[in-house]
């Protein structure tokens, strides 16, 4: 960094937001059915939320409160479109929960420049290419998918219009970052079950027998799925693959029992590397590939790290998931004995299992723990937004 290069900022760039709907419907809904759901009642928990709490000022308190004081620099807020069925018609009634780019646009004016826009605008809308223009003009620094509960099939034709339409649709002709949701997905439900499969980047021998003998998921087309991919990424795209792909539950000898897109994310982020001056060798643009490492801060997931340490360092975006669940994996025994006191002689069970103090600093402190104060993942995001400096990110 040269004398007068600007600092980089800390940015979680992966932060869910949402809305019952009860006074501020036309910015998001949960539907009934999900908030009586025990993953609901997770995301309530770590969101600092009761059940009689449960409104849309509560919860916009509690959303500002958490980002306000947060000690990154930049949040990145998602909002996510609703689903679109084949046609193009807008699913917003049988949702699950949507949230609208309208409610990020106004966190940003109630909080300032910390808060940075995260959209969403579905592919199959027909007026896609219009709406992605309006964020951009609006200041979007990403674009947010989630295939299954946006019931978006990542081999439909309208998905690789889209990712080369994207490569171009940034300020100034550069790319809008997609954020794209691969592996398993169990925080938010599609309205079609079957649709769990849209997420998905590979598909095993056993997911195939499972699937025939059981009908559990859609039959993914995998060629085309990836045929998309590299297509919008050949023609300069930028893709961020969330949580590197990888499963949530499984690991080690029972890895085989949960979905594992983590060797395609690998393949995709050596092929398209996230350094260098965006050209192939014989001078063709190309795009890059990135993943986040949001929501591992979890036992579950601490299996994976040397697998992800592995992996270019400049690649790695830091995020958090948040209201997703974050555990202080570098807790010592004496906390533990603290926590435990606490829940037994104060009543204050849940400290059990959420960490005291503002858990998006619960899930920078320990990203960092784990993998190293001065990792570039934490200012990855900075360098890709500014398009400043991304030669310098750390390659290992």
């Amino acid at each position: 960094m040269t004398a007068n290069a600007p600092e980089p900022k800390v940015i979680d760039m992966h932060v869910h937001v949402g809305l019952r709907g009860d006074s501020m419907g036309h910015w998001g809904h949960f539907s009934e059915w999900y908030m009586k759901q025990p993953v609901f009642a997770v995301f309530l928990l770590y969101a600092g939320l009761r059940k009689d709490q449960l409104t849309d000022a509560k919860i916009r308190e509690a959303t500002e409160r958490t980002i306000a004081e947060a000690e990154v620099d930049h949040v990145v807020c998602l909002a996510l479109d609703p689903a679109y069925d084949e046609a193009g018609n807008r699913l917003q009634r049988d949702c699950h929960m949507w949230v609208a780019n309208g409610y990020i646009v106004e966190l940003r004016r109630r909080l300032g420049p910390k808060v940075l826009f995260g959209a969403s605008v579905h592919p199959y809308d027909p007026d896609f290419r219009r709406r992605v223009r309006d964020v951009v003009d609006q200041g979007a620094v990403l674009l947010k998918w989630l295939p299954s509960a946006q019931h978006i099939n990542l081999a439909d034709p309208r998905v690789k219009d889209a990712l080369a339409f994207l490569a171009t649709a940034g300020h100034g002709g550069k790319p809008l970052p997609l954020l794209l949701h691969v592996g398993a997905e169990y925080a938010i439900p599609p309205i079609d079950p079957k649709a769990k499969s849209y997420d998905f980047l590979s598909w095993s021998r056993l997911e195939d027998w499972w699937n025939r003998l059981a009908n559990h998921w859609y039959r993914p087309d995998i060629a085309t799925v990836h045929e998309n991919l590299r297509a919008g990424l050949d023609a300069g795209a930028t893709i961020i693959f969330a949580h590197c792909g990888l499963p949530y539950f499984a690991s080690g000898p029972l890895g085989f029992l949960e979905h594992n897109d983590f060797p395609v994310v690998a393949q995709l982020l050596s092929e398209y590397r996230a350094t260098g001056d965006g050209h192939q060798p014989d001078g063709k643009k190309v795009g890059r590939a990135f993943a986040d490492v949001s929501s591992f801060c979890t036992p579950l997931r601490k299996a994976w790290f040397p697998d992800v340490k592995r992996l270019p360092p400049g690649s790695l975006l830091a995020g958090s998931d948040f209201p997703v669940p974050v555990f202080e994996l570098s807790a010592d025994a004496d906390e533990w004995q603290r926590d435990l006191k606490a829940a037994v002689l104060e009543g204050k069970v849940e400290r059990l299992v959420v960490p005291q103090g503002n858990l998006l600093d619960v899930n920078l402190r320990e990203l960092r723990s784990q993998f190293g104060f001065y990792h570039p993942m934490f200012t990855n995001f900075w360098r890709l937004m500014t398009h400043a400096g991304e030669d310098a990110a750390v390659e290992g």
